[in-house]
């Protein structure tokens, strides 16, 4: 629109003349419709990427971080010739373990009674132990169970430093005299310890070369027994193969190897060498299959001297 003085003036679309070109095509008519044409649905769109293509980056950028810290240690060391050089700017160990937690810093120990925790300790061997992730529990038990008390031994791990030990400890069955001094054994023979001097313990006794290993089958059978268990002081090994009892009132019944059962069954019988247990002072010799000796025992000798 356009004002020329007081007039305005409005002006009119020219409509285009038709071509008289017979080859030519009319101009396309402007298209009011917004949807996409079919050609614009047929361009290439943007996949996302496959597993494949992703773990081969990874792999990729593994390969390429490796061989970089390979050259980086080889320019540093000079081909591994320099290794200690480099290794002192490095964390040691423990300051790493530390950091992350995982140093064994605490141990709790139960069940022990007559070991001492310092044997314990020494057996898990804490300042070589490293953390919880490189501790050999295995090994650890091995060593603690390797003490005279002790039967069994359980470790766990608490996370993040902490150990868990649970002890359990033999029982002694018997004392075995040796060199003057009495010493505390269990069932299976195993020596616990020295027994101090002055004390009384009500158990069997033993002496002799290898009786705490010997032992147990033949306290097992006088059990069975009842008056020679109730009448029983000593049971000394003779000879590495063979057993002489010590009874009560002085009585000394030697026994022929292997063959304690049926000399406990005779002198537990009520005929007269069973008679022969509630006398004193006698020696009775068994050790000779079909013969029976009684004699007197010395006054002077002592009641534990024997012979092979």
């Amino acid at each position: 629109m356009q004002q020329v003085g007081g007039v305005t003036e409005i002006p009119q679309r020219v409509p285009q003349a038709l071509s008289l070109d017979p080859d030519a095509t009319a101009p396309p008519a402007p298209s009011t419709d917004t949807t996409p044409s079919a050609a614009s649905s047929f361009l290439p769109r943007r996949r996302p990427a496959s597993r494949q293509a992703t773990l081969g980056r990874k792999l990729g950028l593994a390969l390429f971080m490796g061989l970089s810290g390979a050259l980086v240690f080889s320019i540093l060391t000079d081909g591994g010739k320099q290794t200690r050089a480099v290794v002192t700017f490095l964390p040691e160990a423990d300051e790493i373990l530390y950091w992350t937690g995982l140093r064994i810093e605490q141990v709790a120990l139960s069940g022990q009674r007559f070991t001492p925790d310092a044997d314990v300790f020494d057996a898990i061997d804490l300042p070589n132990s490293g953390s919880l992730v490189t501790f050999d529990a295995a090994q650890a038990r091995e060593r603690i169970e390797k003490l005279p008390w002790v039967s069994t031994a359980t470790i766990s791990r608490i996370f993040p430093g902490s150990l868990d030990v649970r002890v359990t400890e033999r029982q002694p069955a018997a004392l075995w005299l040796s060199d003057d001094r009495e010493y505390l054994v269990d069932d299976s023979g195993r020596v616990l310890s020295a027994l101090k001097k002055g004390t009384n313990v009500r158990l069997p006794r033993l002496s002799g070369s290898g009786a705490p290993e010997q032992a147990q089958s033949l306290l097992e059978l006088i059990v069975r027994f009842p008056r020679i268990s109730e009448r029983f002081e000593m049971a000394e090994r003779v000879g590495g193969r063979r057993w002489t009892l010590h009874l009560k009132d002085r009585v000394v019944v030697h026994l022929g190897a292997d063959r304690e059962a049926v000399a406990f069954a005779a002198l537990s019988s009520p005929d007269e060498l069973g008679k022969l247990l509630d006398t004193h002072d006698v020696i009775i010799d068994l050790r000779t299959r079909g013969r029976i000796t009684v004699r007197v025992a010395p006054q002077s000798a002592p009641a534990t001297g024997t012979q092979s």
